[in-house]
C-alpha cells in the first residue's frame, strides 16, 4: 500500500491545475488579445441553439428545428431553376417581419445584379431604384397608360430594413468584403450567391480567353472559409457573439464515379466541413389543369401548367438539426410564391395541431377544446379560411393569425422554443 503524500510534498508541487489553468487564461486574454480568447465553456453564447432564421415554410422550418442557423454558413443547393433564390429571399421576408427597420442584409452576388422583381413578387418590401421606375413609368406613358399613382409609386420604393448589395471583380475581393462584414458583426444575413459562379483572381486578370488557369475558385473560397469559420468562433470587439447567418447558394453537379453522393457542388471539402445545413432543393412534378387550345386543326385539349411542386431535403445538419428530413411545397407560377396554406395544412395534420373528422378539418380551440378556431369540410374550405383569417390579420395589424396559432403549437409538440425577435 503507497504512503499517504505529506502537506510538505503537496506544497513542494507547485502552482494547483486551477492556477496554472488561470494562469493560460489571462494570458490568452490579454497578449493574444483580438487573435485568441478562452472562458469557461458555459460563458461562450450559441447563437446558432437560440437564433434561427425561417424560411415561413411550417414543413421545412420544423425540420431546421426554427429555421437556419446563426453564427454559421448553410448551403441552398439545387439544379438550376429549382427555387435556391426564392429559398433566400424567403428568409430575407421572414426576418423583415420579425426585426422590421432594424433588419441589415448583405447580398454578395456573383452571377448577376440581384433580381429585385424576383424578391418583390417572393413577398420582399425592396425597393426598386429611381432610375428604373422612371424607365418604367415612361414605357407607361407611350403605351397610354396613366403614370403611377402615388401609392404605386410607394409600393416600388417600400423597403422594410436595410438590404446592401456587393459586386466584385474577383474571389478574393469579395471574400474580403464578406469577412469584414462578419468581423463587424454587422449584418443579420449575408447571401452568396453563388458559389458556383465565383472567379479567382488570377482567372479575371487573363488577358485572352486563350491563357490558362490553374486551380480556379477552389483555393480562394477554402481559405475564405477557414477564415470564416475562425471568425464566428470569437466574439466581435464588443465582446458579442458573431450571429450572423451566411447562406450560400449553390448548384449541383452529378456526382460522377462516386455511388455513395447524390451529387457535387463547387466548393470542396473546405465548404462541406463548413457548412451548419445543406438544403437540396428538387423540381418535382408539374401543377396545373388542362384547357383547350385553338389551332389551325381544331381545338385541342393541352396541358396548362400552373405551378410545380419543389422537393427537399435536408443532406447535412449541425446544431440540433439532423440530415434525411425531406418534404415538399407547391410554387404558384401566377403568384411567384409558395403555398404557404397547404404546407401549414399538411404540417398541421402531420403533427395533430390539425384534427381531421371524416371530411371535416378543424383547428381546436386551446381554451375550449370541445370549439374549434375553424372548423371546415374539406380541404378547399379550409385553405380558404386560413387565407381568409390571414388577409383580415395582414389588414388590421394582428400578428395573431390562424397560420400563426398553428405554427406556435406545433413548434411547442415538436419541443422548438425559438424567440425570433432577437437584436
Amino acid at each position: 500500500m503507497a504512503a499517504k503524500k505529506s502537506g510538505a510534498a503537496k506544497a513542494s508541487s507547485g502552482p494547483s491545475r486551477g492556477d496554472r489553468a488561470a494562469a493560460i487564461m489571462e494570458f490568452v486574454n490579454t497578449k493574444m488579445k483580438g487573435h485568441a480568447q478562452i472562458k469557461l465553456a458555459s460563458d461562450y453564447v450559441l447563437p446558432f441553439m437560440t437564433k434561427r432564421l425561417p424560411t415561413g415554410l411550417l414543413s421545412l422550418d420544423v425540420e431546421l428545428a426554427g429555421g437556419f442557423p446563426a453564427g454559421g454558413i448553410s448551403q441552398i443547393v439545387g439544379a438550376k431553376n429549382s427555387g435556391k433564390s426564392y429559398c433566400a429571399w424567403q428568409v430575407i421576408r421572414q426576418q423583415q417581419f420579425y426585426k422590421g427597420d432594424d433588419l441589415m442584409v448583405l447580398l454578395a452576388m456573383t452571377e448577376m445584379r440581384a433580381d429585385r422583381t424576383q424578391a418583390k413578387r417572393a413577398g420582399v418590401a425592396i425597393s426598386l431604384g429611381d432610375e428604373d421606375i422612371a424607365a418604367l413609368e415612361k414605357a407607361r406613358i407611350e403605351q397610354g397608360l396613366p403614370k403611377f399613382t402615388k401609392e404605386e409609386l410607394a409600393e416600388l420604393k417600400r423597403e422594410v430594413g436595410t438590404i446592401h448589395e456587393v459586386h466584385s471583380t474577383s474571389a478574393e475581393r469579395l471574400f474580403d468584403v464578406i469577412l469584414r462584414a462578419v468581423a463587424d458583426n454587422a449584418y443579420h444575413v449575408i447571401v452568396v450567391d453563388s458559389f458556383g459562379s465565383i472567379m479567382s483572381a488570377a482567372e479575371a486578370e487573363v488577358k485572352t480567353l486563350q491563357e490558362k488557369t490553374y486551380g480556379g475558385a477552389s483555393g480562394p473560397i477554402s481559405q475564405f472559409l477557414k477564415h470564416l469559420t475562425a471568425l464566428l468562433t470569437m466574439d466581435d470587439g464588443q465582446g458579442n457573439a458573431r450571429d450572423v447567418c451566411i447562406l450560400g447558394i449553390n448548384q449541383i453537379r452529378d456526382a460522377i464515379g462516386d455511388p455513395n453522393l447524390e451529387y457535387r457542388s463547387p466548393g470542396g471539402k473546405a465548404l462541406e466541413h463548413a457548412k451548419f445545413v445543406d438544403l437540396l432543393l428538387r423540381s418535382g412534378g408539374a401543377q396545373g389543369y388542362e384547357d383547350s387550345l385553338y389551332t389551325s386543326n381544331g381545338a385541342k385539349k393541352r396541358f396548362v401548367q400552373t405551378g410545380k411542386e419543389v422537393n427537399w431535403k435536408i443532406v447535412k445538419g449541425k446544431a440540433g438539426i439532423h440530415e434525411g428530413g425531406t418534404g415538399s411545397y407547391i410554387f404558384d407560377f401566377r403568384t411567384a410564391t409558395g403555398d404557404f396554406y397547404t404546407d401549414t395544412l399538411v404540417a398541421g395534420v402531420r403533427n395533430e395541431v390539425i384534427v381531421q373528422n371524416g371530411a371535416y378539418l378543424g383547428i381546436p380551440n386551446p381554451n375550449d377544446p370541445s370549439k374549434f378556431l375553424l372548423y371546415a369540410q374539406g380541404k378547399e374550405k379550409f385553405l380558404a379560411g386560413l387565407a381568409e383569417d390571414a388577409a383580415k390579420c395582414a389588414a388590421e395589424g394582428n400578428a395573431d393569425s390562424l397560420m400563426n396559432h398553428v405554427r406556435n403549437e406545433v413548434f411547442k409538440k415538436r419541443g422548438i422554443f425559438i424567440n425570433y425577435d432577437w437584436e
